[in-house]
């Protein structure tokens, strides 16, 4: 048997463990960890203090991942509060230049304007629609902030709410000595608990990072408490490897005043063979207005006309044998 080596980081995958759908699938995982710790108590006595037995307890496991690219669900899973659609007062800030001391606002301020001078004054000016005149402006290039209604994503960070329990899965691949991928090894945590801590670096010389950590809680089956599954799965030599995947229909349409569900199948494509794989295709959306199956291919509409400001996508994604083939829903609010 040839040696067997674990090597990169796992995809992993979030998902809710009441209904199934899905939450992120991070493949761009810069650290992705696995650890398993148990404590001991010695106990000794007699002549000497002998060690006469070792009890083995508090079993614990625990996942880190570390993802590369920028995703609000990260933060939304540690406050305990998925980002919602809707329309909220944000900030706008825009370099204007001035005409004989008037300047016009690229949207409409709901209150005062403060209008930072080159000298480093600071004027705060009513404006009339768009337009706002500077004392003394002349033709300035000035900095100006406003507060604006925006039609945006939003996460409550509360006082007291929990982080969220998920079903976490972490894929890694097992190759040989030739770097032949032999096995697929899946851990599955029926119940992750998020820590709830979260930290985000901002820096001028690099790209900001998001760690996920987490333990497991622990969960039963046919009447056997357990922390997680771990399960190699055998690649087959004879599976078809397929070339490229595709998302029927590319566009699914909704109208804001009706809830509804509607299926997306998927067919992978090797030369002129075409296999339906929907049920082994995992269906991420970006938008907070739809929830996608993660195995079945439903989405549904989730939420009221007043959140649905705009329209979403679905990636759907189909792991054939070392390559991840992927492919994308438009979704349309009528």
């Amino acid at each position: 048997m040839a040696n067997q080596f674990l090597v990169s980081v796992a995809k992993a995958i979030a998902k809710d463990p009441n209904t199934g759908v899905g939450l992120f699938l991070g493949k761009t995982n810069i650290t992705s960890a696995f650890n398993l710790t148990m404590a001991s108590t010695e106990v000794r006595g007699g002549i000497g203090n002998a060690l006469l037995y070792t009890y083995l307890h508090d079993r614990k496991v625990d996942i880190k991942v570390e993802e590369a690219t920028f995703d609000k669900v990260f933060l939304g899973m540690n406050v305990g509060q998925l980002a919602t659609t809707g329309t909220y007062e944000t900030l706008q800030t825009e370099t204007v230049t001035l005409a004989s001391g008037i300047g016009t606002c690229t949207l409409t301020p709901l209150s005062d304007i403060a209008v930072y001078l080159p000298d480093g004054t600071i004027q705060n000016v009513t404006p009339s629609g768009t337009s706002f005149t500077v004392v003394n402006g002349a033709a300035l290039s000035v900095d100006i902030v406003y507060t604006v209604s925006t039609s945006a994503d939003q996460i409550v960070v509360g006082a007291s709410t929990p982080p969220n329990v998920v079903d976490m899965t972490l894929i890694a691949e097992v190759r040989d000595n030739t770097g032949v991928i032999v096995f697929y090894l899946q851990i599955n945590i029926p119940r992750y608990q998020v820590t709830g801590n979260y930290s985000l670096s901002l820096a001028a010389n690099g790209v900001s990072t998001q760690a996920l950590e987490g333990s497991a809680l622990v969960s039963t089956s046919a009447g056997v408490d357990y922390y997680a599954k771990v399960t190699w799965v055998p690649v087959s030599t004879s599976a078809t490897t397929y070339t490229s995947i595709v998302a029927i229909p590319s566009t699914l349409s909704y109208t804001t005043s009706t809830s509804a569900t509607k299926a997306i199948a998927v067919l992978a494509i090797s030369g002129t063979t075409n296999t339906n794989v929907t049920t082994s295709c995992s269906f991420i959306t970006n938008s907070a207005s739809w929830v996608a199956g993660l195995h079945t291919g439903q989405i549904t509409i989730a939420g009221s006309a007043a959140i649905l400001a705009s329209s979403g996508s679905v990636t759907v994604s189909y792991v054939s044998g070392s390559s991840t083939l992927t492919d994308s829903v438009n979704l349309i609010v009528a």
